[in-house]
């Protein structure tokens, strides 16, 4: 009963309501949060590589992004349209090295940077996912999120489907197989697959 008629002066700051801010302030507050994921340049792009071909005139698909602001290099190419999202200059955060292939559709959360280097090729309708929560009290489960960073090494092959999560590095010439959802590093010459992934067998280095 006394638990039920603390006061508010008397509650936890945890528990208790913040101050509400003035109106214009408010008005600040949710313009931001409206607008801090519209990025006009990548937009204006994806609406114009969706409609292009799939695997079809690939090196205008690759120059719109790079236009926009992906750091791409040379030869690689982007085979269908990519949905890129995040807060803020987005497009900085996703880099691609030289020779690389990116089939498509891809899905992008570039809340921290991925870095993609050379000759990786990466499958159909993959997901790379730099943010997570954090597990919440029982009113809540989907607590506080966090970002980490997703680094895919030279001559990896990540097949169709594959989710990579926050924080993962995929080592040098590791091949992800289809469906595999991976939660830790991949080992640089390995197979991995599964979900979660796990390594199913070294690849020869010769």
């Amino acid at each position: 009963m006394l638990e039920e008629t603390r006061s508010a002066e008397h509650l936890p700051a945890a528990e208790r309501a913040p101050a509400t801010p003035p109106l214009p302030g408010r008005i600040a507050q949710v313009w931001k949060s409206e607008t801090e994921g519209v990025h006009l340049r990548v937009l204006l792009a994806s609406r114009l590589a969706g409609l292009l071909p799939h695997f079809g005139l690939s090196r205008l698909r690759t120059a719109l992004y790079r236009l926009c602001g992906v750091r791409i290099g040379p030869r690689s190419l982007i085979l269908g349209a990519m949905e890129l999202a995040g807060p803020g200059p987005i497009q900085s955060r996703l880099t691609i090295g030289a020779d690389s292939q990116i089939t498509a559709p891809l899905y992008a959360d570039l809340c921290d940077t991925i870095t993609i280097g050379d000759r990786v090729f990466i499958g159909h309708h993959a997901v790379l996912i730099t943010t997570n929560h954090e597990i919440g009290p029982h009113w809540q489960r989907c607590g506080g999120w966090r970002s980490a960073p997703i680094r895919i090494e030279d001559g990896a092959w990540l097949g169709a489907r594959v989710t990579v999560l926050p924080g993962v590095t995929i080592g040098k010439g590791a091949v992800v197989a289809a469906g595999a959802v991976v939660t830790r590093d991949v080992p640089p010459d390995t197979l991995v697959g599964g979900v979660p992934a796990r390594v199913l067998r070294q690849l020869e280095t010769g």
